[in-house]
């Protein structure tokens, strides 16, 4: 059994939540972030939640939405977690967690210091990507050995430590040795266009998961 999870994120079509299910992906990522080209709507997330959940944890992502208008959606759909995405406060966070888990997204530059974790000591997860312009994903990687990993996680030990940013089924054997994440987080890579992803890509971006997963064994 694999021990890092997979979260496919920028889901958008019924189909590829349930492909990503039948692969085995633990998480899926529903993007409620009107810049996004993956930006779907309440009642397409629902959709995909009646096709997966319980199977698959629903992770809806969000940047800088009002709280009272992400903990309607989050109810709504169900989420099973909510993921921010931009400039949200602590105060947005300790608010949001009293009713669902939290995974913080830190953005990773070169003022980044890991000892930032120990801030978010109330989230469930922190999610390390690259930054970019306009909240999205860059589909580039950060410099995995600039981030003292061990800083991070000796100050927030309880929080699950999730990679984003670039990874694909080229890279993620490094990715996977240099940072032992719990979590790694996919988008770009999977897709046969924004928001559609193609299922041979998919399936190779987890066969690759677990073939560095047996060579680190």
């Amino acid at each position: 059994m694999s021990t890092v999870e997979i979260k496919i994120c920028g889901i958008t079509r019924v189909e590829d939540a349930l492909a990503a299910d039948e692969l085995g992906a633990a998480m899926i990522g529903l993007n409620f972030y009107a810049g996004s080209p993956r930006c779907i709507t309440v009642e397409q997330a629902k959709e995909i939640a009646a096709a997966v959940a319980v199977r698959v944890k629903l992770i809806g992502v969000f940047v800088n939405m009002n709280v009272s208008d992400l903990l309607r959606i989050a109810h709504a759909v169900p989420l099973d977690a909510v993921q921010l995405h931009g400039n949200e406060s602590l105060a947005d966070c300790e608010t949001i967690a009293k009713e669902f888990k939290v995974i913080r997204t830190l953005k990773v530059d070169a003022g980044f210091n890991a000892d930032v974790s120990s801030e978010f000591s109330v989230c469930s997860g922190l999610l390390l990507d690259t930054p970019s312009a306009g909240h999205g994903g860059s589909g580039e990687s950060f410099n995995w050995s600039s981030v003292s990993w061990k800083t991070l996680r000796r100050a927030c030990p309880s929080v699950k430590v999730f990679l984003a940013g670039g990874l694909h089924k080229g890279n993620i054997a490094a990715a996977l040795a240099d940072v032992h994440p719990d979590v790694v987080d996919v988008c770009s890579s999977v897709e046969s266009a924004k928001g559609i992803k193609s299922l041979n890509q998919m399936r190779e971006f987890v066969a690759a998961v677990h073939a560095a997963e047996r060579q680190e064994h």
